[in-house]
């Protein structure tokens, strides 16, 4: 049995599941403490678009065959906030959710290492920046 926090893109996972394989282990059952990551963040973590988060794109099943898993559940966004005690509020969970708390940008910026000399078609649509 693995526990693990979350599954966003499932690379650790996978690579969890295969060296308990390779250590001999016959069966691996993950159980993770969040509910499933279908959404993306705007508010600092970096999952700008559906299209890395695995639990956006497949069912439980197929998950669980690509982490290479023999079982895989998640809690839910409802007993989440039971064992918190936070029934209605009190964080963001619009990661698992959907529900954003404000408007959603429509595009995602162009990301870039130095500020001070972001790329012309950043300036170009954030003049000033």
């Amino acid at each position: 049995m693995v526990v693990d926090d979350s599954i966003v893109r499932g690379t650790t996972q996978r690579s969890v599941v295969r060296m308990l394989r390779e250590a001999g282990a016959t069966e691996v059952h993950l159980r993770i403490s969040s509910p499933p990551w279908r959404w993306p963040c705007f508010y600092g973590i970096d999952t700008p678009s559906t299209d890395d988060l695995l639990a956006a794109n497949h069912t439980i099943a197929e998950m669980t065959e690509l982490l290479g898993a023999d079982s895989l559940a998640y809690i839910s966004v409802e007993n989440l906030k039971a064992a918190i005690g936070v029934p209605d509020g009190g964080f963001c969970d619009a990661c698992f959710t959907g529900n954003y708390p404000t408007a959603t940008p429509t595009s995602t910026p162009v990301m870039f290492t130095r500020p001070d000399e972001p790329p012309e078609e950043y300036q170009a649509q954030f003049p000033g920046v």
